[in-house]
């Protein structure tokens, strides 16, 4: 697994084949729905062919955000939890899209 940190507590990391978790301190749900946009903004502008996709011809990203504020009635699982969630919508929506818990 493969770490980047961008900020004190900020954690970039892969989180299973082709999955990634983006770990933000002290951010609100604005600035992680940002974050999430200028991502997907970034791999689109790189333009690596996929030659092999039914959505694209070239490789795209679909993201899901959630935020939390840590407190003793959440698990820290819960957040991966609606992450994942809203990863799944964004893949079912057509991909290469931003899906937040607040959309």
């Amino acid at each position: 697994m493969g770490v980047i940190s961008r900020s004190d507590g900020d954690l970039l990391a892969r989180y299973g084949g082709d999955e990634f978790i983006i770990l933000l301190v002290d951010t609100d749900r604005v600035g992680a729905r940002t974050v999430a946009e200028r991502v997907k903004a970034g791999i689109d502008g790189l333009a690596l062919p996929h030659q092999y996709s039914p959505i694209s011809d070239h490789v795209t990203g679909s993201l899901g955000v959630a935020t939390m504020v840590p407190d003793s009635k959440q698990a820290p699982t819960d957040l991966i939890v609606v992450a994942d969630r809203m990863l799944y919508r964004a893949k079912e929506g057509g991909r290469n899209r931003v899906m937040s818990d607040e959309t």
